[in-house]
């Protein structure tokens, strides 16, 4: 268990609230798609997520990501301003990630970050949070 678990829990999401936020948050048919596609497979980076749903690199496929999580957001505030304080409060930088609701940095079995800043990955690899993941549905 790495120390943010234990000194700092991540908000757990509520599924039923999370579900209901999904389907009123007025989202676009490719923000749906890539939600759905994070739940099902778990783990990504941007190059990954760019590549199996056939997206342009522009607009970067984590923006998107995070402005659909505002989106949902905006329908489960309470829950919504948990996890951007966790995420402030968790950033290497002090600055929240609106992409926090939905999944969070993975980390490797010493500990370390998987991003090219820790020398671990040559993207940023993400993980869908558990309550969020479909993938063995």
């Amino acid at each position: 268990m790495n120390h943010l678990t234990v000194n700092n829990p991540r908000p757990v999401t509520p599924i039923e609230e999370f579900e209901r936020a999904f389907e009123i948050a007025q989202l676009s048919a490719k923000e749906r798609e890539l939600i759905e596609y994070i739940r099902y497979v778990g783990t990504f980076n941007q190059i990954s997520l760019t590549k199996s749903l056939r997206l342009n690199s522009k607009p970067p496929i984590l923006s998107i990501l995070c402005s659909t999580c505002r989106k949902i957001g905006e329908k489960m505030p309470e829950h919504f301003a948990a996890v951007r304080n966790w995420s402030k409060e968790t950033s290497e930088y002090g600055v929240h990630w609106d992409g926090d609701l939905i999944c969070s940095t993975a980390w490797n079995i010493d500990g370390e970050r998987l991003t090219p800043e820790s020398g671990t990955t040559q993207y940023h690899t993400f993980s869908v949070h558990k309550e969020l993941f479909q993938g063995l549905d």
